[in-house]
C-alpha cells in the first residue's frame, strides 16, 4: 500500500509534500486502521478528481508490489459497472449491481449509490459480510467510499475495505441515528421490518439494532427475532448492573446517551466492556429506545 499511497500523492499534489486529506474525514474516528484507509480512499479519490480515468493506469501498476492482505482500490459508475478493481481485474467493465453479499445485502449497489449522491464529495460507509479466500468462514467487511467527479463530469464511487478494522463508536452511532429518522419517517410496523432485515443497513459487524418500549419490553430484539415482549429492563450486566438503567436515566434529559457495561464475549468467560448507545424517540406519544451494543476494543490501540 505504501507504493500507491506514494503514487497517489504524487497524482494530487506533485511528488513533493502530499496534500492532507481534510481533517473531517479522519477525525470521528478512534482507531488508526480506520483512519488510514479513510486517507487511503481520499487520495485515490482526489487523483481521480485530477486526472479521471487516467489515474487507473497509476493504480495498476501500483498493484503489481502490493501484498496480499494489504489495502486495495475499486472504482464503480453511478450504474454499478465497475471501472477499475485492484483485486479483481477481470471484474473491469462488468455490472454488477445485483451482486449481494452472505446476506442477501445489495452490497455493490450501495457503493454505487455514493456516485449518484448530489454531493460532490458524498463518502460514507458499507458493510457486508464477506467469504475471504484465506479464511475459514466469512468475516464482516468495512468499505469506505467517496464520491469523485472526474474533470470530464463523470461521477464515480471510490472506495476500499478490510475485514480486519475494529467497530467505531461513529458507526452505531450513525446506524442507530439513521433507524430512529427511519421510525419518525414510516412508523413502526414497516420500519421494524427493516431493522429485522439481514440484508438490511441495520444489521452490521455483528451489531444489531434493538428497540425496547418505556417499560422495557422488547419489540425488535435480536437475540429472538421471532419473539416480542421480553423484558430487557430487568437485565442484568456480569456484576450485576441493569444495563438499561444507567442510560434510560440518562435519556430522562436528552435524547441520546452512551452507557457502558460488562459481558463476556462469545466462547470467554471473563468479562469485557461493551459499548451502547441508545436514542429515544417519542412517536404518537409512546417513548421507544433504539439503541445497538458493541464489544469495546483494547485501549492500547486507539488514538490518544
Amino acid at each position: 500500500m505504501r507504493r500507491l499511497a506514494l503514487v497517489l500523492a504524487c497524482l494530487v499534489g506533485g511528488c513533493g509534500p502530499s496534500r492532507a486529506p481534510n481533517p473531517e474525514r479522519t477525525d470521528p474516528y478512534l482507531y488508526e486502521d480506520t483512519r488510514r484507509l479513510v486517507r487511503f480512499v481520499e487520495a485515490a479519490a482526489a487523483a481521480v478528481e485530477a486526472k479521471g480515468t487516467a489515474a487507473f493506469a497509476d493504480f495498476s501498476r501500483s498493484e503489481a508490489e502490493r501484498k496480499p492482505g494489504e489495502l486495495y482500490l475499486f472504482v464503480y459508475d453511478g450504474d454499478g459497472v465497475n471501472v477499475f478493481h485492484g483485486s479483481k481485474p477481470e471484474l473491469i467493465g462488468k455490472n454488477l449491481s445485483a451482486f449481494r453479499d452472505l446476506l442477501g445485502k445489495p452490497m455493490v449497489r450501495e457503493v454505487a449509490d455514493f456516485a449518484r449522491r448530489p454531493e460532490k464529495d458524498a463518502a460514507g460507509w458499507v458493510f457486508y459480510l464477506w467469504e475471504e479466500r484465506s479464511e475459514f468462514l466469512p468475516r464482516w467487511k468495512a468499505s469506505y467510499v467517496r464520491k469523485a467527479v472526474a474533470p470530464d463530469g463523470r461521477p464515480y464511487a471510490v472506495g476500499s475495505g478490510s475485514s480486519r478494522l475494529k467497530v467505531e463508536k461513529a458507526w452505531v452511532k450513525e446506524r442507530v441515528d439513521l433507524a430512529a429518522q427511519l421510525l419518525r419517517q414510516k412508523g413502526k410496523v414497516a420500519a421494524f421490518t427493516d431493522f429485522r432485515d439481514p440484508a438490511s443497513p441495520f444489521q452490521f459487524l455483528d451489531t444489531y439494532l434493538f428497540v425496547v418500549d418505556a417499560n422495557g419490553r422488547a419489540l425488535v430484539d435480536p437475540s429472538y427475532p421471532t419473539r416480542t415482549g421480553r423484558d430487557l429492563g430487568s437485565f442484568r450486566d456480569a456484576v450485576g448492573r441493569l444495563v438499561l438503567g444507567d442510560v434510560t436515566a440518562k435519556l430522562g434529559m436528552a435524547d441520546e446517551a452512551w452507557s457502558q457495561y460488562l459481558w463476556p464475549r462469545p466462547g470467554e468467560t471473563l468479562p469485557s466492556r461493551k459499548a451502547l448507545y441508545v436514542r429515544k424517540v417519542v412517536l404518537e406519544g409512546e417513548t421507544l429506545y433504539v439503541g445497538s451494543d458493541f464489544f469495546l476494543a483494547s485501549p492500547v490501540w486507539m488514538r490518544h
